[in-house]
């Protein structure tokens, strides 16, 4: 994993010290940021606290590197709050309280996630094993590239201290569904709390599979049902 400076994530421009290293946005040399050309990226929150904040929206990427992952992001005039590449290293690239254009129609108090993975098994970058998820809509399998082990540490490293800074973002997984798994289904907007995937939010995306649930069950994150 890379090294970087101490750790610390910044809400309203306040920093937050946390338990692992940061690449954050006011970082000139390594960091990425929207603040400088990528302005109409981003937006401003109904509550500009961040005190609304109650969901955490994980998406896979579908590139090669974090540094692909924020070209993409610009070039298409979206946005996420934080990046985790392959090697676990994790990046800051907008301000916590910020409005960040990841998830549509569920932007105001979620904040976004982008975990490093091409997906597709045939651009496997970093020697990945082959999973497979649960398509939404029909729970049919497909195969795909796993995250790796130090993406899958540090994803629940980073949704746990988000959950401890934000008051109002409970530490819970989405529901289970027949199948007795996380559901893949878009849930009713009372129930889009805590941690959750992109297909829990928005219809018609697949990401970012089920292979990362496991972890957050290892991690005792409570299922919202049990």
């Amino acid at each position: 994993m890379n090294k970087a400076r101490q750790g610390t994530f910044f809400v309203n421009d306040v920093p937050h010290s946390v338990p692992f290293s940061v690449i954050d946005y006011k970082d000139e040399q390594r960091g990425y940021s929207f603040t400088t050309r990528w302005k109409d990226n981003y937006g401003i929150r109904e509550d500009p606290s961040g005190n609304g904040v109650n969901g955490i929206v994980l998406h896979w990427d579908v590139c090669a590197s974090a540094r692909d992952c924020f070209r993409v992001l610009c070039q298409r005039g979206v946005s996420a709050h934080i990046m985790i590449d392959g090697d676990g290293s994790v990046y800051q690239i907008l301000d916590l309280a910020k409005l960040a254009y990841h998830a549509k129609g569920w932007n105001q108090t979620s904040i976004g996630i982008m975990l490093q993975n091409p997906v597709d098994p045939p651009n496997n970058d970093r020697n990945r094993n082959i999973t497979e998820s649960r398509e939404p809509g029909n729970n049919k399998l497909h195969p795909h590239l796993d995250f790796t082990d130090e993406q899958k540490e540090m994803i629940v490293k980073v949704c746990d201290v988000l959950c401890k800074i934000f008051p109002n973002l409970p530490k819970i997984l989405p529901p289970l569904s027949d199948d007795d798994l996380i559901t893949t289904a878009v849930l009713p907007k009372s129930e889009r709390v805590g941690i959750l995937a992109n297909y829990n939010v928005q219809s018609g995306t697949l990401g970012p599979g089920d292979s990362l649930w496991v972890e957050f069950y290892r991690a005792n994150f409570p299922i919202r049902n049990l």
